[in-house]
């Protein structure tokens, strides 16, 4: 009984001793805990330095078995890949950029009386392509010699881009507005103010065309809006030509007493045409929904 008694004794004393000792580990957690892993670290070092020298080691020398003219040759193709990625962002936003001015221009209808020939630049003659181009329809699409050719780059806005010259059963010439061969009366904004293009002996830009007889009263206000007069038999009233660019001093060579002469900067880009209308149908009557206002 005694002997028992002692056992059980004994072992409510171990018990309260591992509690005890917990406890106090426990607490002193703070304290043993980082020289620990310092030490473990310091034990463990070499074998983790030794594995990481072994991964250096293999890496340089996977580096070291390309030379110079290998690792050149993979730095260019990759820079070609990337070009040709340029490239074909590039293309993509241009293809979209037509495919919007496409829907503009099917989405425009035609006035009553009026046809529309949708067509496309065919050719760019290199020694002639500032003062003529060609485009892929003709007579047997209705194109008629002196009909007019636009293009729309913004909805709802018709730029005059040139005149139909010589035509052929597949394809027709078209004069751009610089061209000297082209007179065509046009109006300064909603005035009864009406000049001429390239009646006097200047050179015509692609951006800009000499316009001539404009009464010797008129004051000139730059970026004026310009279109056409409907005069031409073939020539709707109301399309843009571009907008007022300078008007010459009454002292220069191209001006006097009578009349005035100045440069109309044109609304066309011709360095970005591709898709064209020409305006074909009745003759002499201007477009309804630009009638000239009072």
């Amino acid at each position: 009984m005694a002997n028992n008694q002692k056992t059980s004794s004994r072992r409510w004393l171990i018990v309260v001793s591992v509690l005890v000792l917990t406890a106090a580990i426990l607490a002193s957690y703070p304290w043993w805990a980082p020289r620990l892993s310092r030490a473990a670290g310091g034990f463990f070092r070499p074998y983790l330095d030794l594995a990481n020298a072994g991964n250096s080691a293999l890496s340089d020398q996977t580096l070291l078995l390309h030379d110079r003219i290998t690792l050149a040759r993979e730095i260019e193709t990759l820079r070609r890949h990337n070009a040709d990625l340029e490239s074909r962002s590039g293309l993509a936003m241009a293809l979209l950029e037509e495919n919007r001015r496409l829907r503009r221009h099917l989405n425009l209808l035609p006035p009553r009386g009026w046809h529309y020939v949708h067509t496309e630049v065919l050719l760019r003659d290199p020694y002639s392509w500032q003062s003529s181009f060609t485009i892929g329809h003709g007579s047997l699409h209705g194109i008629s010699k002196g009909d007019a050719v636009i293009e729309v780059r913004s909805p709802g806005t018709r730029t005059l881009v040139g005149i139909v010259g010589n035509v052929e059963p597949y394809r027709a010439q078209v004069l751009v507005l610089g061209n000297p061969s082209v007179r065509l009366s046009v109006r300064l904004g909603n005035t009864d103010t009406v000049g001429f293009l390239n009646v006097n002996e200047r050179a015509a830009t692609l951006q800009t065309v000499p316009v001539g007889l404009l009464p010797a009263d008129y004051i000139f206000q730059r970026g004026q809006a310009v279109s056409t007069t409907g005069f031409e038999r073939a020539i709707p009233a109301g399309l843009k030509v571009g907008e007022m660019y300078s008007i010459d001093s009454s002292t220069e060579f191209f001006a006097g007493d009578t009349q005035k002469s100045g440069f109309i900067k044109l609304g066309a880009n011709y360095n970005a045409l591709r898709y064209l209308i020409v305006i074909t149908g009745r003759k002499g009557a201007p477009l309804p929904e630009q009638k000239r206002s009072k």
